[in-house]
């Protein structure tokens, strides 16, 4: 067994919770070393799988392409008002091939050397993580090496762990092993309790340190949060102390090119924990985004590399995060507007976005020069075959050769495709581009050419017709599933002058006989078994009906299958087609022609059923069609409603839309156009709402255009737009108003820009009248208050400096919030070696004039105040007089700062030496130091005048000086003059278990004291004696009393011991020997002569005070008169009844009489719906048992004679009780049948002399008394039952 020591801290089972623990530390002594490997290895794993630059989403800007020089100071192209307000935009990432991230860890390998450090052991422990229990607790395990855990005197790891469990409200338990140098803390509890506890066990423990971490200025106001709320929210949370630097003299509002150095002070995991916090927030705030637009499109997969190689290094190399679109063609999403934004979007700090900058223009540059073109033809239809799904054969072809393509976009109709990479690859590259071109087999149908031309209707118009119908009625999709591998595509848009379907597979067999289907269908198609109709988009749904009911109608009645339009199409044609049906003449078209007109007649009746379609153009400037939409389309949502029946377009209509074909008599569409369509009681409530909501914009637009402009100094302008834009942010918030502010010397050289200390900035503002001159008068305040700024110098001596900063600064903070002002106070760290040090002492107080000299006075008030009272003195005590000085956990050393308003230092020698001396450094006024001087001085005084002492005391007198409960031994120490406190008293006196000494610890006159006292009761009681008495074995009971209340009076009033004998281990029915008996009856009295002899005749006269009686009862009412046993008549009566052997008193089941036995002997009845029974009990006197039943009543003769007088009482009712009724009653009434308190019931059994039992949770109610009783007490409970009913 390892030698080991517990410290207890919860009442569950100690056996359970210690085997936990000793399991957790023999797992940590048999851990082997490729443990740590592995978990090593599972953190640089860790490490790749999670990279610096997170995959990002990408930003794509509508805006057009241009070239530009490259600004990063650029205010426009980098804005930084409001970033700190603003929402994280989202990541972008190269979407150039997939991005993939695996992480790779190794096998274990066997267990080696099992030996390893605590610190090793603790990190394993560590990296096992909380186990969940059922309940949603979990059980944490925390180990720390047992040398950083520190402790004086009596404050034990004990004492900080029931202060963690105190304070965290977890439940903790600790033990600590001596073969791994590990102290286990096993902390069990929820969640948010055990990462509590984990904080407070390491802030008391674990080996403490200061790290510097490099911080950027511009993430410090992010970093501090709102009055410190994100500061002091990561120091709660990480138990780490954070010291941020104050700003620097002459720090503008924008960032500074050098980095801040904060102090982080906690224990390791702890830091770690900070800095992770500390970076997810630099992370946040100091990114911004930057769109390269110099390198042309066409180099961007080489600078991206195959697969993104390339751009996810430079990545890497600049912690930036880069997207760079995909380039082939417009063909990856021709629908797609943003898609014309082909900007490379950068985001990271202005640092890392140069350098990615620097390294993407290098790559074009290099390539650009190495690079070279080459052309070649290639037919259109296989143009998709070398670009492949999502890119695929674009990336091999450039992952092989180096080498790019260049595909015309889909409604170009060049064949021309154009290769560009290194000269040597061009011609491998050329190959592969032959082989992924002719990797399928491609066949076309062209439509237009199918069948000739008809008058009224044009071959490319009814050549769609054919491929709208092939494609809904799923007769291409068909002929794909009879043939293996092959694809059918039909053309997109209605823009196109020829009408080709695709065939496409690996097979040429394949493709030739899905090709000759395809044709067949097609030429089936004749332009007479097509016919169109043109009908409202809106109304289209009315022409479908519900679940396609009218459709299908008119399918069965005519034969006519209907086309309608994509509900997203605005178009108007719905196309008639007939369909030809087995056994039916295709050449009849007569029969055709009217199956089509009546079809077309049945649409156009629905459409005009449909509703009363109305359309109205409202002439709306468009400059405000962006007000009538609004955020994401938010305000014309909420005209047109939740189920919208009106359609609106704002602007003039796309292009190859209905809406453009020119109609006579119908109005020409411009840009300012607003186009409602739909019931005309709807179209008119839109119009209204569209009309007024422009009306209200205009006045708006009014009222904001209140334009004011003026001039303020250049130097102030830092100071008014505040940091990060915190000033201008807040009046723009407070006032409602626009600010412009723009430096009039912006647009000139270097030559022109000339320092003559009178710069200026125009500051623009717009908005309401009042606001915006209010808002005016507010900056030209700032500007004066700036104007008259002043600095003043004041010399304090540098000891002074903490006093005056406070604590955290918030003496200083005070003081600038107070007087508007700002303190600077030195840093050693910024002077430089050979500069004078007596500048340390120099404290600048910058501001209003006004607010500096009130800050003056009282700084130097304060250090007059600090001269005064911030005095030291040094004490040095030897190491063992310290846990006397501190306390239980620090309470006295607490006890003597609070009472003297002084501050103690514990600084301990750094040698190893146990018996180094302490210096306690006091801080306080003279007073204070003069006061915790003396209360220390008393401290190591008294514990000078400590001694401990052995004294021999045969153990046999242990008992008779520790008394009752320990209550001689107190009596002992209040006389010597010890302490009366219990908790005080008990290190003074240690009896020795295993010997004849006791232990005598405290101040010497006390011990003194007590050793004479407890020396002069042992003397008295070796001259004590024994006498002995005789006392009946029956009658012990009555002479020891209640609770032994007689022995204890007598022994009290004589100061004597009375002792009687044990009869316990007597059996019964035993017979004892004459011996036996007799020192069963011997009573000892231990003590003097004289007081044994007083007690003697004390207990004689105890004795003949005794009496003893019987009384006999027919045994068949034994349950009625001793039913509830006869403890009670010990207890009020001081008599003991004694039972015949082997009866307890108790109910006794198998004695009980079964009341329903004989079924002769028992009425059922059903009263008001409450059914009960009546039971007999009296039966015919030749039955009834006689037999008698004897108990014994031992106690005084009055106590006697009161105990047989009321058994006699209860003999007397149970003779009277003759019948039993058993009814039952709802328990919603018994309630009411018991009364408050049990009034009600106890009033029905006095006044009926019956005795009544409600069962509890069941209807039963069981009443026993004579027949008259138990009846009225019937009466009585259905009298209760009746009334309740009643008042319901």
């Amino acid at each position: 067994m390892l030698p080991e020591h517990s410290v207890e801290t919860t009442t569950s089972s100690a056996a359970a919770k210690m085997q936990m623990l000793h399991q957790a530390q023999d797992e940590s002594a048999a851990a082997s070393s490729a443990a740590a490997t592995a978990t090593a290895a599972a953190t640089a794993a860790l490490d790749d799988s999670e990279p610096d630059v997170e995959n990002p989403v990408s930003i794509k800007q509508a805006t057009p392409r241009k070239v530009q020089s490259l600004d990063l100071d650029s205010i426009s192209m980098f804005p930084s008002l409001g970033s700190s307000s603003s929402a994280a935009r989202p990541a972008a990432t190269a979407t150039w091939g997939a991005r993939t991230n695996k992480s790779t860890a190794g096998k274990l390998g066997a267990v080696g050397d099992q030996r390893r450090t605590p610190a090793a052991a603790a990190a394993a422990a560590a990296a096992a993580g909380p186990r969940v229990t059922a309940s949603g607790n979990i059980q944490d395990r925390m180990q720390i090496p047992s040398i950083q855990v520190p402790g004086f005197g009596k404050s034990t790891v004990g004492d900080h762990v029931k202060a963690a469990m105190t304070s965290s409200g977890a439940r903790i338990e600790s033990t600590t092993s001596q073969a791994t140098g590990l102290t286990t803390f096993l902390i069990s509890g929820k969640p948010e309790a055990v990462a509590k506890a984990r904080l407070a066990l390491r802030s008391s423990f674990a080996k403490k340190s200061t790290v510097e971490y490099h911080v950027p200025s511009s993430a410090r106001p992010h970093l501090l949060g709102s009055k410190g709320r994100t500061l002091i929210a990561i120091q709660t949370k990480t138990g780490v102390l954070i010291n941020i630097p104050r700003r620097k003299d002459g720090e503008t509002t924008f960032e500074p090119a050098t980095a801040n150095e904060d102090d982080l002070e906690g224990d390791d995991e702890s830091i770690k924990a900070a800095k992770e916090e500390i970076e997810s927030i630099i992370s946040k705030s100091c990114r911004i985004t930057y769109r390269l637009t110099t390198v042309p499109a066409t180099y961007y997969p080489f600078i991206a590399g195959a697969r993104n190689v390339n751009i996810q290094a430079i990545q890497q190399e600049t912690n930036t995060r880069i997207n760079m679109p995909f380039h082939v063609s417009s063909q990856d999403d021709e629908d797609d507007e943003d898609a014309k934004d082909t900007a490379i979007v950068i985001q990271g700090d202005r640092k890392s976005i140069r350098k990615a900058i620097e390294r993407i223009e290098s790559q074009y540059k290099e390539i650009d020069r190495t690079t070279r073109v080459m052309t070649i033809n290639i037919p259109k239809r296989q143009h998709r075959f070398l670009v492949g799904t999502k890119g695929v054969h674009i990336n091999e072809i450039h992952a092989a050769t180096g080498c790019t393509i260049e595909i015309p976009p889909v409604d170009s109709t060049s064949d021309s495709i154009v290769v560009r990479g290194p000269e040597a690859e061009l011609i491998p590259a050329l190959t592969l581009i032959m082989e992924k071109a002719n990797s399928s087999q491609v066949e076309s149908v062209d439509v237009t050419t199918a069948h000739k031309p008809v008058a009224g209707k044009s071959k490319t118009e009814h050549a769609r017709h054919v491929t709208k119908y092939l494609s809904a009625r799923n007769r291409l999709r068909k002929i794909e599933q009879e043939h293996d591998g092959v694809q059918i595509s039909v053309p997109r848009g209605e823009a196109q002058t020829t009408v080709t379907i695709e065939i496409v597979a690996k097979s040429r067999s394949e493709v030739e006989a899905a090709r000759k289907k395809v044709l067949d269908a097609v030429k089936a198609m004749t332009p007479g078994l097509f016919d169109t109709v043109q009908v409202e988009p809106l109304l289209h749904r009315h022409i479908v009906g519900r679940k396609g009911q009218n459709i299908n109608r008119l399918r069965e009645a005519h034969g006519v299958e209907v086309i309608v339009p994509d509900s997203n199409s605005d178009s108007h044609e719905i196309i008639l087609v007939y369909e030809v049906q087995e056994g039916t003449d295709a050449s009849d078209l007569t029969k055709i022609r009217a199956a089509l007109e009546a079809a077309k007649q049945e649409v156009d009746k629905l459409a005009n059923d449909a509703t009363d379609f109305a359309t109205k153009i409202l002439s709306v400037p468009a400059r405000l069609h962006r007000n009538v939409i609004g955020t994401k389309g938010s305000t014309l949502n909420a005209i047109m409603g939740l189920e919208p029946t009106t359609s609106v377009r704002l602007g003039l209509p796309r292009a190859g839309s209905a809406d453009t074909t020119k109609k006579a008599g119908t109005p020409v569409l411009t840009e300012d156009s607003i186009v409602i369509k739909g019931p005309k009681e709807e179209v008119e409530r839109v119009a209204r709402e569209i009309l007024a909501l422009v009306e209200e914009t205009k006045h708006q637009q009014v009222m904001n255009s209140y334009t004011v402009t003026f001039d303020i100094p250049a130097t102030a302008s830092p100071h008014v737009i505040g940091k990060g834009g915190a000033n201008i942010n807040k009046l723009t918030e407070q006032f409602q108003v626009k600010f412009d502010l723009n430096d009039k010397t912006a647009g000139a050289d270097d030559k022109t820009k000339k320092k003559t200390g009178n710069e200026t900035m125009e500051v623009t503002i717009q908005g309401v009248k009042k606001n915006v001159e209010t808002a005016k008068e507010t900056i030209l305040k700032m500007v004066e208050q700036i104007a008259d700024a002043t600095v003043a110098k004041l010399n304090i001596p540098v000891v002074h400096h903490s006093a005056l900063i406070g604590a955290k600064g918030h003496y200083v903070r005070r003081l600038e919030e107070k007087y508007g002002v700002r303190i600077q106070f030195p840093k050693a760290a910024d002077l430089e070696d050979d500069e004078d040090q007596s500048k340390l002492n120099v404290v600048l107080v910058s501001g209003g004039k006004k607010g500096v000299q009130g800050a003056k006075e009282e700084l130097l008030e304060l250090l007059d105040y600090e001269k005064e009272n911030n005095n030291t003195l040094e004490l040095v005590v030897e190491p063992k007089m310290l846990p006397h000085i501190v306390g239980r956990s620090g309470a006295k050393i607490n006890e003597i700062q609070e009472s003297s308003q002084t501050r103690i230092d514990i600084r301990r020698s750094t040698d190893a030496d146990e018996k180094a001396e302490v210096r306690l450094v006091i801080n306080g006024s003279k007073a204070g130091l003069k006061q915790a001087q003396k209360a220390i001085q008393e401290i190591i005084e008294a514990q000078k005048s400590q001694v401990e002492e052995l004294v021999e005391i045969n153990n046999k007198h242990h008992k008779i000086l520790i008394g009752q409960g320990g209550s001689t031994l107190r009596e002992i120490i209040a006389k010597a003059g010890g302490p009366s406190e219990m908790s005080a008293q008990a290190g003074l006196v240690k009896f020795q278990s295993n010997n004849n000494a006791v232990l005598l610890k405290g101040d010497k006159t006390i011990v003194e004291k007590i050793k004479t006292e407890m020396l002069a009761m042992v003397a008295e009681q070796d001259s004590w004696t024994t006498i002995s008495i005789q006392i009946p074995a029956s009658q012990h009971r009555q002479v020891i009393g209640p609770q032994f209340s007689h022995v204890k009076e007598i022994e009290n009033r004589h100061n004597v011991r009375i002792q009687f004998p044990n009869n316990k281990n007597k059996k019964e029915g035993e017979a004892a020997a004459e011996g036996n008996a007799a020192s069963n009856e011997r009573v000892t009295i231990k003590g003097l002569r004289e007081n044994c002899e007083k007690a003697k005749v004390d207990l004689e006269a105890r004795i003949k005070s005794s009496a003893s009686r019987t009384f006999s009862i027919p045994k068949r009412h034994r349950q009625a008169v001793f039913g509830d046993g006869v403890w009670k008549y010990r207890n009020e009566y001081n008599v003991v009844v004694v039972l015949p052997r082997g009866e307890s008193g108790r109910n006794n089941a198998k004695d009980n009489k079964r009341i329903d036995a004989d079924e002769d002997q028992v009425t059922h009845g059903l009263t008001d719906g409450l059914s009960w029974e009546l039971y007999d009990l009296s039966g015919p006197a030749e039955e009834v048992d006689e037999t008698l039943y004897t108990v014994q009543l031992q106690g005084t003769e009055t106590g006697c004679e009161a105990v047989e007088k009321h058994l006699q009482g209860l003999l007397e009712k149970a003779r009277a009780s003759t019948h039993v009724l058993k009814i039952r009653v709802p328990t919603t009434y018994h309630g009411l049948i018991i009364g408050s308190g049990g009034n009600n019931i106890k009033n029905i059994e006095a006044e009926s002399g019956t005795s009544t039992k409600i069962a509890r949770g069941e209807e039963l109610i069981t009443i026993t008394g004579p027949k008259e009783g138990v009846e009225k007490a019937k009466q009585a409970i259905l009298r209760v039952v009746n009334s309740s009913e009643k008042r319901a």
